[in-house]
C-alpha cells in the first residue's frame, strides 16, 4: 500500500496521503476537491501568522489576486512536495509574490502553530528560485473552526484518521480574484509555472499582466478536471483569423489611400 502511495504522489496524482499507516479506504473515498468557481471565501475569517499575531483573510488578501493552499504542515511523508512544488513554480512565474498577487498558505491541522509555519515558510522559500522577501508568503495557522469553514467553502475535503494520527487531503491550489472569489484552482503536482501565470492573468480581471499575458489567455482553455490549462486550438485558429483580417484591411486601407493620393496628384 506504501508503494502505491507513493508513486502516486510522485506522479503528481491529486492525492496526497500520509504514507505510512495506510488510510482506510472509506476515508480516501471521502477526500477530494469540490470546485466552487465563483463562490466567495469568507474574508472575515481569522487565522494566526507566523509571528503569532491574528489577520483575516481580507486583510491579506487586499485586492490582490491570490493562491490560496491548504497544506498540513508537519507531514512525515509526502506532502511536503506540494509546498515545494508551489515555491519551485512560482520561481518560472514573472510575477512578484507579496507584491503582484499573494501566496496564502494554511494548514489543515489545528494542533501546529508557529514552530509549524515556520518550517512550512523555509520549504518554500527553499523552493523558490526568485528574489522573495518572508514577509511575500502568508504562513498561517488556526483554530478547528476556523480551518473547517474555510475548506468547506473552497470545497477541499479532507479527513483526520484518529488511529494513525494523520491527515488525508487533496494537493490543489484554490485562486482567487482581489474580492476572494474562487477563479480556478491548479490540482494535483503537475501544473507548470505557465499555469499558475494564466490563473492569475485571469484572476487579475485585467490588472494583472500584460496585453500579451491577456491575448495567451484567450488561446487556452482551463480543463477543471485536471486543473491546467491547454492550448485551446480553435480559439487560436479564431485569433489568428481575427488577425489576418485586421492585417489585409489595414493594407487595403493603405493601398486605397495611396490610389486616391495618385488621383488627386493626377488631377492637379
Amino acid at each position: 500500500m506504501s508503494r502505491l502511495i507513493l508513486a502516486a504522489g510522485v506522479l503528481g496524482l491529486p492525492l496526497l496521503v500520509a504514507a505510512q499507516p495506510p488510510t482506510p479506504s472509506q476515508t480516501l473515498d471521502r477526500v477530494g476537491v469540490d470546485q466552487r468557481i465563483g463562490e466567495r471565501v469568507p474574508l472575515d475569517l481569522r487565522f494566526t501568522d507566523r509571528h503569532g499575531d491574528s489577520v483575516t483573510l481580507g486583510n491579506l488578501i487586499d485586492g490582490k489576486p491570490a493562491l490560496l493552499q491548504l497544506a498540513w504542515y508537519d507531514c512525515p511523508n509526502l506532502c511536503d512536495l506540494s509546498l515545494r512544488r508551489l515555491g519551485s513554480r512560482l520561481s518560472e512565474v514573472k510575477f512578484q509574490p507579496g507584491e503582484d498577487f499573494r501566496v496564502i498558505t494554511v494548514s489543515i491541522d489545528p494542533r501546529e502553530g508557529a514552530d509549524a509555519a515556520d518550517r512550512a515558510l523555509a520549504t518554500l522559500r527553499d523552493s523558490h528560485q526568485g528574489d522573495s522577501d518572508a514577509g511575500d508568503w502568508r504562513v498561517l495557522t488556526g483554530d478547528a473552526r476556523a480551518i473547517d469553514t474555510l475548506a468547506r467553502r473552497i470545497g477541499y475535503r479532507y479527513q483526520y484518521d484518529a488511529d494513525s494520527e494523520q491527515f488525508a487531503h487533496p494537493a490543489a491550489l484554490a485562486v482567487l480574484d482581489g474580492d476572494g472569489r474562487l477563479s480556478s484552482y491548479l490540482l494535483g503536482l503537475t501544473f507548470s509555472g505557465r499555469d499558475v501565470e494564466l490563473a492569475l492573468t485571469r484572476a487579475g480581471e485585467g490588472r494583472l499582466g500584460s496585453i500579451t499575458d491577456r491575448i495567451a489567455l484567450r488561446c487556452f482553455h482551463f480543463d477543471p478536471e485536471k486543473g491546467t490549462y491547454t492550448l485551446d486550438i480553435l480559439r487560436l485558429l479564431n485569433l489568428a483569423c481575427l488577425i489576418t483580417a485586421l492585417v489585409l484591411a489595414l493594407v487595403v486601407g493603405r493601398l486605397l489611400r495611396r490610389r486616391r493620393g495618385n488621383d488627386r496628384q493626377g488631377r492637379h
